[in-house]
């Protein structure tokens, strides 16, 4: 960057005697102006990348942007947007850097944790809240933290209560309230969830993330006018939410409006493509169709997300073995069973695969570990039951 100078000197009558010097002046204040425009430039095209849904080149520009700067607010800005694109892993290695230099500020503490929960590391998480709970600035802020570490940890109880405490120290804080609520929901708690996530919507009229998991309990509840009434809503307030449109097709499908439940999920998989369940209720949505190479399309997106969809690796194996791809869909479900070696449905599967290949002995082995595993209410353990003896006989 070329550097203005600033001649402090002036040279006096040839020959007097007096030498002048051109003496540079500091120019520190007009380099940092220049730094600051070249920031908001920069700061400027990621955000109209990152409205445009181009992920990548978005991430670049606001790096860049906090490089000329090294301003807090451009790095917030670049966390929060890469965690709601579903890239919690990079977001935790953009906002690290300046957690290791300022980790006795309570700004990069908040920033790193949420970007490690995100990203999924629950007990580094967990030690992160302790150290903002003991910075003493913010207690509610820690407390949401680590209730939210402790639900990573597979700890549902503690992260619960952890929630409910945030929420008596800052009530009008609307994200404590959807944190709350989306516990309480995957807890299968759905009316005590849809009240929070009305109070976070009380406390935030607008707030778009609020209102798509208020929709969500509504449709649970069976609520459908109201729900995609506040859907439509979180979509007014920002019509980059993934969640919104994903919440909304979820809906359609079971008003068996498969053609706007289609509409809204590619939507859903547009805004937020590093969304693997988005994925996967994208293919659900084309399997029900019988347009299998889209589906099988939509389910390898899924599975090649971090972290993949579970669910999809499976129905990508039944999708496969329907199209008579056997090693191909064997591959894939015993990738399935490496990974969730408790789950039933792909040993399921896997049975069906080898029956349809005329492998008894196989078809065998995994039938009977599917009914070790399947709980007592699974629907095909009648089907499985059946045809097991006379595969015994053939093997």
């Amino acid at each position: 960057m070329l550097r203005v100078l600033i001649i402090a000197g002036l040279l006096v009558g040839a020959g007097s005697g007096c030498s002048g010097t051109d003496k540079p002046v500091n120019s520190a204040k007009q380099d940092k102006a220049q730094r600051k425009k070249e920031a908001l430039a920069l700061l400027k095209d990621a955000q109209a990348s990152a409205k445009a849904g181009e992920v990548d080149a978005a991430d670049s520009s606001y790096a860049q942007a906090f490089d000329k700067l090294n301003d807090i607010d451009i790095l917030e800005e670049h966390v929060n947007f890469l965690i709601r694109v579903g890239k919690g892993a990079r977001a935790r290695d953009v906002a690290k850097p300046y957690y290791e230099e300022n980790s006795g500020e309570i700004k990069a503490l908040e920033l790193y944790a949420e970007a490690t929960l995100a990203a999924g590391y629950g007990q580094e998480a967990l030690k992160i809240a302790e150290q903002i709970i003991a910075l003493g600035t913010d207690e509610a802020s820690g407390v949401e933290k680590k209730g939210r570490a402790q639900l990573l940890l597979g700890k549902p109880d503690e992260g619960i209560e952890l929630l409910r405490k945030a929420t008596l120290l800052d009530e009008n804080n609307a994200g404590y309230h959807v944190s709350l609520g989306l516990a309480l929901f995957d807890a299968r708690k759905i009316n005590e969830a849809a009240l929070e996530f009305r109070a976070a919507v009380k406390h935030a009229p607008n707030d778009s993330k609020s209102l798509a998991y208020l929709g969500m309990a509504l449709r649970e509840q069976d609520e459908t006018k109201e729900a995609e009434e506040i859907l439509q809503q979180a979509l007014e307030a920002d019509g980059n939410n993934g969640q919104a449109y994903f919440e909304l097709g979820l809906l359609y499908n079971r008003q068996g409006k498969q053609a706007d439940a289609e509409q809204s999920l590619s939507k859903a998989v547009q805004k937020a493509p590093n969304n693997s369940r988005f994925w996967y209720a994208y293919g659900e949505i084309y399997r029900l169709q019988q347009r299998n190479d889209e589906a099988i399309n939509a389910y390898r997106k899924a599975i090649e997300i971090d972290p993949p969809y579970s669910k999809a690796i499976t129905k990508l194996g039944i999708v496969l073995a329907e199209k008579k791809d056997w090693d191909e869909a064997e591959r894939i479900l015993f990738i399935g069973v490496k990974k969730e070696s408790k789950n039933p449905a792909n040993y399921l599967a896997l049975g069906d695969l080898y029956v349809a290949r005329k492998k008894a002995k196989e078809a065998v082995s995994y039938y009977e570990e599917y009914l070790k595993l399947a709980p007592k209410s699974d629907k095909e353990r009648g089907r499985v039951q059946d045809v097991l003896p006379g595969l015994r006989r053939r093997r």
